[in-house]
Order: C-alpha cells, then structure tokens, then sequence
C-alpha cells in the first residue's frame, strides 16, 4: 500500500491524541482545560488536503463523510468524561469504553479506506473531512465537560 507523507501524519496525529487521553486517566490534567481544545492544533497539516486541486469529491461525497464524522463522535462524547480525585485533582475517568471505541473507530475508517474505490487525493480529503468531524465535537464537548468539573470546586 502506497504511504503518503500526509497519511502518516494523520496516524501519528491519531496515535499522539489517543496517547494524551490515555495518559489523562493516570496523570492529572492540569490548568483550565485549553490543553483539550490545543490539541486539535495537530489536525493543522490536513487543512493542505481541503487545498488539494487533484481531489474531486462532490458536495454530497463532502456532506456524507461529515455526517459519518458526526455519528463517529456520538460514542467518544459519551464514553469521555472527567472526575475530580482525592488530591483535588481533575482526571478522565477510567475507561475502557472509550479505549475500545477510539481503536474501533481508527480500525474502521483504515478498512472503509481500503475498500473505497476513487482517486487517493480524494479518498484522503474525505477522510480527513470525517475525522475533523469526530474529533472537533468529541473534543470541544470534551472541554465542556472539564469546565463543568473544573467550575464545581
């Protein structure tokens, strides 16, 4: 399979982000929760894929991935939530929910990638069109959440 430079920074991206959250449930996460949105910093190299003048997609193609995106985030909301331990300090709760769901949901999209039969300029604005989808919510509502429990001294 052919690895663009663009591609693999999109797994790393997936992997540093999957990383962080993993480590917010043993390590507290400290400050006002601006880290939680700083993050979507590193979609930044994708937004060249929006650019790209080879990709031909259509509005509905575009309009289908961020509903797929949309659906995607459903379940990271959910299973992403946040606690305040006995130091004082705010945590991500435990959970191996979400640690499924997020290796499920990378699963998914790398098979659905192989299986899509269209030009790799294409295939990759759209796929970043479904992770910005999923992420942007998980983590904006993400932020909310740390709020609410950062507030609730």
């Amino acid at each position: 399979m052919n690895y663009s430079p663009i591609l693999i920074i999109i797994i790393l991206v997936a992997a540093l982000i999957f990383y962080r959250q993993i480590i917010s449930m043993f390590k507290p996460i400290r400050g006002k929760g601006t880290r939680i949105i700083a993050t979507l910093f590193l979609l930044t190299p994708g937004y060249a894929l929006i650019m790209n003048p080879n990709a031909d997609v259509t509005p509905t193609e575009v309009t289908v991935a961020l509903l797929i995106g949309c659906v995607f985030s459903i379940p990271l909301i959910f299973t992403t939530s946040y606690e305040r331990r006995e130091d004082g300090m705010i945590y991500v709760k435990k959970s191996l929910a979400f640690v499924v769901i997020f290796l499920l949901l990378f699963a998914m999209r790398w098979t659905i990638r192989g299986i899509i039969d269209m030009d790799s300029d294409s295939r990759m604005l759209l796929f970043f069109v479904t992770a910005c989808s999923y992420l942007i919510p998980w983590k904006v509502s993400s932020y909310f959440k740390f709020r609410k429990v950062y507030v609730s001294k």
